[in-house]
């Protein structure tokens, strides 16, 4: 059942056993497993089911650091939330991802990889991905159909890993029917912003969220457990919860909110390819469709570092995509096209539109040629660019706090102090010295990588929208917000869902990652009869 909570008379208080903050990946799966169960869960969403600028404007925040982060473009604020405009590439961590890394700080994480590979294929289907075989990463497992475009790296220090394509899946849309059905045990409730977690005297237990509506509306939903799924949000709402405790819910070691990563994603040097256009493809992070089969290609390949390589140069994990690059399509008003057309897809309004229309009228010249090369696909202009996703090193000083002004809800707005520092430069160095090497010893083609000085800070890069840690899971509480089960330790019955979660980042796309560990999570209440 869905409820608009701008229709419930103020200050009402609503009852339920279980109690989700956020309506997106996370807390769609949790709750969506929790259907049919003897269980009533009321699910928090604070927008409501297509976009609203209003509901938008209160991702707005400050951003500091070495590197910035765009707190309002990078997340969607209705149902689904950020599923709304994912690429939707599936892959698992890797196995190292989760280990105690010595020259990583505060790596390794209280589960293993062995742990997590049951839920990671179930979060598949809700995915929508069948996996070409039983492990999800198997490359020899791809059809033989798209087995003869791959480039055979021949067992040297660079390896493929498979990203699998989901459609991508739009979770508010998808398992919306599921949780509206007459007689479901989960209520959706629409425009519910939570502002407040509300504590025992001690802080020991959460007995309610405090919701606040941009019409001055207030709620109180009473619950016996409580799941944050909010994202980066988590945090802030730990943090604007200090009743009980005046550093914040589940601060008492100063960790909410430390450690923010988020993937570091930059072109950096190109390669001039000898295979065929569709090779180039299937390195490239886009769907696409085979010409000479007319089947949709269900997965993409990326270069990484096999683990010997990472151990011996004591760098972070990284993979390498193909970009294809033609001449024109890198210029300012190509750019500010695809800016137009990204925003437009996702039935998003774009914020500078005037300013990007203006820039695409100025550079016309060079747009249509751009688009008469890609129209034609010109083989002559096969070359790539190296897209290069970085895990970043957990890092205390890389953090989000809270700012001093507030939102149109009075609560403190987020600051992000995103850093990056020497261990993601030198990945950087090592991965493209190591990809310029193998593929001039394998003959795949010729290299240009680009010039770093060692001695200047890590090269401009985005941010690829990948929040994850402020809510880091530790078996130590001196090293993290929660515990191996996601519950906040030191509170009872308080749970934290979500990238927030993640100990280290690894080199590929959340999503996927997110929706294993709710589905662990959604077992592990379940046990606990919730």
């Amino acid at each position: 059942m869905f409820v608009d909570l701008r229709s419930v008379p103020d200050e009402a208080s609503i009852e339920s056993d279980l109690c989700i903050v956020g309506a997106g990946a996370a807390g769609i799966a949790i709750a969506r497993e929790l259907l049919g169960h003897q269980v009533r869960v009321t699910l928090l969403e604070s927008g409501g089911l297509e976009y609203e600028d209003t509901v938008q404007d209160l991702c707005a925040g400050e951003s500091t650091g070495t590197h910035s982060v765009d707190l309002v473009e990078s997340r969607l604020r209705y149902f689904g939330g950020s599923t709304n405009h994912w690429g939707g590439n599936c892959a698992p961590f890797d196995a190292i991802d989760f280990e105690s890394r010595s020259w990583i700080p505060h790596s390794g994480w209280p589960i293993t990889a062995a742990t997590m590979a049951p839920y990671f294929r179930r979060a598949l289907s809700y995915c929508e991905v069948e996996p070409p075989g039983a492990d999800p990463a198997d490359v020899e497992a791809l059809p033989e159909w798209l087995a003869r475009l791959r480039l055979r790296l021949d067992g040297g220090e660079l390896q493929e890993k498979v990203f699998l394509h989901s459609p991508p899946t739009r979770f508010g849309e998808v398992y919306r029917a599921a949780l509206e059905r007459p007689g479901s045990n989960c209520t959706v409730y629409a425009h519910a912003n939570a502002v407040e977690l509300e504590t025992n005297p001690d802080g020991t237990m959460v007995t309610a969220v405090r919701t606040r509506g941009l019409d001055g509306r207030s709620h109180r939903f009473v619950a016996r457990r409580f799941v944050l799924a909010a994202g980066i949000e988590n945090a802030r709402l730990l943090l604007l919860s200090n009743g009980a405790r005046p550093q914040g819910l589940g601060n008492e070691h100063d960790m909410v909110g430390r450690c923010f990563m988020a993937h570091a994603g930059l072109h950096a040097g190109r390669i001039m390819l000898r295979a065929p256009q569709e090779t180039l493809h299937l390195y490239g992070l886009g769907a696409w469709r085979d010409k000479a089969t007319g089947q949709d290609v269900p997965a993409a390949l990326g270069f990484q570092p096999r683990r010997e390589f990472l151990e011996r140069h004591q760098i972070a994990n990284c993979t390498v995509f193909l970009a294809e690059a033609i001449e024109g399509s890198s210029t300012p008003g190509f750019r500010a096209l695809r800016r137009i057309g990204r925003k437009l897809k996702n039935g998003q309004r774009p914020r500078d539109l005037a300013a990007d229309i203006a820039t695409v009228l100025g550079d016309v010249d060079a747009i249509a040629y751009a688009t008469y090369l890609r129209l034609t696909e010109h083989t002559e202009h096969r070359i790539a660019d190296l897209f290069y996703i970085i895990e970043q090193v957990p890092d205390r000083h890389s953090r989000v706090m809270l700012a001093a002004d507030s939102d149109r809800l009075g609560c403190r707005k987020l600051r992000v102090e995103w850093r990056l520092g020497e261990m993601e430069k030198r990945t950087l160095a090592a991965v493209q010295d190591l990809l310029a090497r193998e593929a001039g010893r394998l003959g795949l083609g010729a290299v240009q990588v680009r010039d770093l000085d060692m001695d200047k800070p890590f090269p401009a890069a985005s941010s690829l929208s990948h929040f994850m840690g402020t809510t880091r899971m530790s078996a130590d509480p001196r090293r993290g917000v929660v515990d191996a089960d996601c519950r906040v330790h030191g509170v009872g019955n308080l749970y934290v869902a979500g990238g927030s979660v993640f100990p280290t980042a690894g080199a590929n796309m959340p999503t996927a990652n997110i929706v294993a560990l709710a589905l662990r999570l959604a077992d592990h209440l379940r046990g606990r009869h919730v």
